[in-house]
This record gives structure tokens, C-alpha cells and sequence, in this order.
């Protein structure tokens, strides 16, 4: 099974809706049970695991009796939230295209996931996979997908467009009659992925606001844009956690295997396929921030040396020496005199 993960960019938004919806300490007690904070949510780029905003909206769901948080979340979600990703999605010239765009560049919001359709006579049923995903709390992402690829449709189509029906892969007989009260249409379950079944007759719609359609960018381009990069590789995935994580901390091997929702022996195997470990990835990462930091702050060694997880500061000189072939103060001072 593909492991997934997704955008901090998302996961702060989601947490900005859920403290609009409930106390903060409760949204405070889900981040903690989750692995996260705040602090990273803010300064951070990269990529969180799909279990941990699972995990947040099931903490969350729980502590205040809301089976369909997820829906309500998605509600809420701002769309433009995404950034870059969104305006690449929304300036495709028609829907069908918009739709391929998403797609496409899923990897910079979602990698591990996919965007999957199903055609039939009349519709095309858009949805994001989540096939064997068995996470807490996965159900809330379901449903609050639906209006992620509800509100791509909306824009194209207009505010009060309905789908002829919803999908899912689970829920009750009552669970599906409240959520389909809540969406605005049908709700059909037992299917793989949550999904939209839009007219084929719609795909071909243009764009209402032609003024603002964007060329298309390659991937590379989209995903500077957004500060991250399509994660392709188990060493990718690893290195985007450590940068989600940094500077409140560097994620240790069993922390960074729960983020992505395996155990640390499964990462050891999946990180020896690949020809590295996780302890060289994790030494390169440190390397390449103790460098940045010396060259782009004013940030004392010795507060590197903490931020690094180096418990001494000798430690990280004696690292740095045999990385460089100087001590943070040289190459320091060395930057400064060439600047």
C-alpha cells in the first residue's frame, strides 16, 4: 500500500476551520495526540502524514459528539487556501481540463494519493483514492473530500450546482440520509474511493473568469511556487516530514514511521530498497540546516547546536568539523568575509 501524505498548507487550514468550530484547547489536545503543534503548522513546509489529519479530526469529532465533522469541515475549506496549486487548478480554460490539472499535481497536496474517474454513459465520477486506508478517523477525510471536488465543479459551473449523486465507501442507512442532507444530494456507498459524478455534458464548460487563466507550468515550477517537491521516493517522503517537522524538532526514525503510518522495521526495508538508511538521511538533513542557518542567520552556534538535537554544543562543532573541515565560527566568518 502506497503511503500517504499531505500539504501542512492543508492541514493549517483545516486547523484554522477547526478552531473557528470549538475551543482551542480541544483542537490543542488533537495536535498533541496527533504528534504535532502549532509551531509547525506555522513555520513549516512540506508534508504531515494523512493519518495524523485523520487522527485530528477523529480527536476532535469525539471530545465534541460530531460523526460528520469531516463534512462540515469541508464545508468551510477555503479552496484558495492551496495556494499556487489552486489557481494552477482554477485557470484551466474548461472543467474537463481543470479536473486533469487537479490530477496531475496532486502529488504537491496529497502524495500517495491519486485523483481517480469512472465514466459511464451520462457521467464522469470524479474521485480521490483512498483505497486500503483503514487509518482512525479516515471517514472524515472521505466526506470532506467530497467538497474539495465539489467546490473545483462550483467554480466552473456556479455556487448552486448539485452533482446527481455522492459517493463513499462506507457509512449506515442514517449516516448516509444525514450526510446527504448536509451535501445537498444523493449518497451512494459501497464504492472505493469518496467521489462526484458530474455530467458529461459539463466537462466542457469554460472558464468564467478567462481573464485569469493561467498557462500551464511545469510541476517543478508549480511545486516552487508552493515550497515543496513531488515526493516520489520513501527518502523523499522522509525528508519532506523532517522539514515539516524542523525547527521544533528533527523527527527520530520511529517518530517519522508513525507520521507516515508504518512501523520503523517496514521504513528500514522500504529506505534499504532504495540504497540509504535513515540514519544517513536524517545526518545529510542536519548538514544541510546547520550550513543554512550559519549562512543565512545570526542565530548563536550554541542554539543551532539545541535546534539540531545536539545535547552539547562541542558535539555539533566536532560534526560540523568533519562535514566542513572548519567549526561554525570559520565558516561563519569565512561567508561573512567573502559576502
Amino acid at each position: 500500500m502506497r503511503q500517504k501524505l499531505v500539504n501542512i498548507i492543508e492541514l493549517a487550514h483545516v486547523v484554522d476551520i477547526l478552531d473557528s468550530f470549538v475551543p482551542k484547547h480541544v483542537v490543542e489536545s488533537a495536535l498533541r495526540t496527533a504528534g504535532l503543534d502549532r509551531k509547525m503548522l506555522s513555520e513549516g513546509t512540506g508534508f504531515v502524514s494523512y493519518a495524523a489529519e485523520a487522527v485530528i479530526l477523529e480527536s476532535v469529532a469525539r471530545a465534541i459528539g460530531d460523526r460528520h465533522l469531516g463534512a462540515r469541515v469541508g464545508q468551510a475549506f477555503d479552496y484558495l487556501a492551496y495556494g499556487a496549486y489552486a489557481n494552477y487548478v482554477l485557470g484551466a480554460p474548461d472543467l474537463g481540463s481543470a479536473l486533469d490539472r487537479g490530477r496531475r499535481a496532486l502529488s504537491l497536496t496529497h502524495p500517495g494519493s491519486e485523483i481517480v474517474f469512472r465514466q459511464t454513459d451520462t457521467h464522469v465520477v470524479v474521485g480521490r483514492d483512498s483505497k486500503g486506508m483503514s487509518v482512525v478517523g479516515h471517514r472524515h477525510l472521505d466526506e470532506g473530500a467530497l467538497f474539495v471536488i465539489s467546490k473545483v465543479v462550483r467554480y466552473f459551473l456556479g455556487a448552486d450546482w448539485r452533482p446527481d449523486w455522492f459517493e463513499l465507501p462506507d457509512g449506515s442507512s442514517d449516516d448516509t440520509l444525514m450526510l446527504a442532507d448536509i451535501l445537498g444530494a444523493p449518497v451512494r456507498t459501497g464504492v472505493q474511493s469518496p467521489s462526484v459524478a458530474i455530467r458529461l455534458s459539463d466537462l466542457a464548460t469554460r472558464n468564467p473568469q478567462t481573464m485569469q487563466m493561467q498557462k500551464t507550468i511545469p510541476l517543478e515550477e508549480l511545486g516552487a511556487l508552493m515550497g515543496v517537491e513531488p515526493v516520489q521516493s520513501m527518502k523523499g517522503m522522509v525528508l519532506q516530514i523532517m522539514r515539516a517537522h524542523f525547527p521544533t524538532n528533527v523527527p527520530s526514525e520511529r517518530s517519522v514511521a508513525a507520521h507516515i503510518g508504518i512501523g520503523s522495521r517496514s521504513l528500514q526495508r522500504a529506505l534499504r530498497a532504495e540504497g540509504t538508511a535513515y540514519r544517513k538521511i536524517r545526518s545529510k538533513f542536519i548538514e544541510e540546516q546547520a550550513r543554512e542557518m550559519l549562512q543565512k542567520s545570526d542565530i548563536p552556534v550554541e542554539r543551532i547546536a539545541e535546534m539540531l538535537g545536539y545535547k552539547e554544543p562541542k558535539s555539533f562543532r566536532r560534526a560540523f568539523r568533519e562535514w566542513t573541515g572548519s567549526s561554525p565560527k570559520s565558516f561563519r566568518g569565512n561567508l561573512s568575509a567573502n559576502t
